[in-house]
């Protein structure tokens, strides 16, 4: 199988190389970064550096493709870029995949189209109010990529999924409140949390298998999925940090009404994947124990790059 990552040099990308190349498929990856040795390294790789937005680099390696798995964004916040570069590649990529007949289009979006949460738990029926998210913007433009896709679905008959996710990890993770998080652990300074506030992380292995699982089912074209592994609270990374950084901080739990810190801090994405349960037969991998699991094996690695770092 023929498969196309667009974005692929990013981590979701180079996990879902590394898932696929396993399976036997035949992967080009199309990325504005260079290609890195790890990459190099791997035979079944066509890699190809350059952008979305130049049309006839998009017509080209789009052609004969089965799959395409589309990860590409400059997470700009200004409109000229976002418009002008994100949502203009964008449509080369869905004039092409329509142009050529493949056989899965798969676009991973972001739960930050859901603006701010109204209802619980967050399911792909709640409304999407992106002028009201933290990053309106970006919210906004990839909020406009779906409806593209829904839009060249309808019109064109292009077999595209949709999938949001909250916060992806693999043997890492990332995100800038984390760190500081993790900073001030290192430092035995306390950890302030909003009670219930967190998030619905999703592992790069459940995510990749939630993408497999809709190559097969061409009843999952024009449909949106949220996916999911786990919900913890910051008071449960809170506690994990202070553990894997054998700090003395105290975490100090603020009402929500009270919360001065980052908006960011003070949210609940218990994001629901019932629905890609029930049409895509998705569930996650390891039961929660596990799962935790998994979690803190990332969040030790990032601890060990923000002490590198101090």
């Amino acid at each position: 199988m023929q498969v196309l990552i667009l974005g692929g040099a990013g981590e979701v990308g180079r996990y879902l190389i590394g898932d696929l190349s396993q399976k036997g498929c035949e992967i080009t990856v199309l990325d504005r970064a260079p290609k890195d040795p790890e990459m190099i390294e791997n035979p079944s790789i066509n890699y190809l550096q350059g952008d979305i937005t130049d049309t006839g680099l998009v017509n080209a390696v789009v052609r004969g493709k089965d799959v395409i798995i589309h990860l590409a964004w400059g997470f700009a916040d200004d409109a000229r870029t976002v418009f002008g570069e994100d949502i203009k590649g964008h449509i080369n990529v869905l004039e092409a995949a329509s142009s050529c007949g493949v056989r899965s289009f798969i676009y991973t979006s972001t739960a930050t189209v859901y603006g701010r949460t109204v209802a619980h738990p967050v399911t792909e029926n709640h409304p999407c109010i992106v002028a009201d998210a933290r990053k309106p913007l970006y919210a906004l433009g990839k909020y406009a990529a779906e409806e593209l896709c829904k839009l060249y679905h309808k019109s064109q008959q292009l077999p595209v999924t949709i999938f949001r996710f909250w916060w992806a990890f693999g043997d890492t993770i990332g995100g800038r409140h984390l760190r500081e998080l993790i900073r001030k652990a290192l430092k035995h300074e306390p950890l302030e949390m909003v009670h219930g506030a967190g998030g619905s992380f999703v592992t790069m292995a459940d995510l990749a298998e939630a993408m497999n699982s809709v190559i097969s089912k061409p009843e999952a074209a024009g449909q949106v999925y949220n996916v999911g592994s786990i919900f913890l609270t910051w008071e449960e990374i809170g506690t994990m940090i202070a553990q894997l950084t054998q700090s003395s901080s105290t975490i100090y739990l603020v009402p929500s009404d009270e919360w001065k810190g980052p908006a960011f801090l003070n949210e609940i994405w218990d994001l629901s994947w019932n629905k890609a349960e029930r049409e895509l037969g998705y569930w996650p991998r390891d039961s929660r124990e596990g799962m935790c699991s998994l979690f803190q094996e990332a969040l030790q690695d990032c601890v060990n790059r923000v002490r590198k770092e101090m």
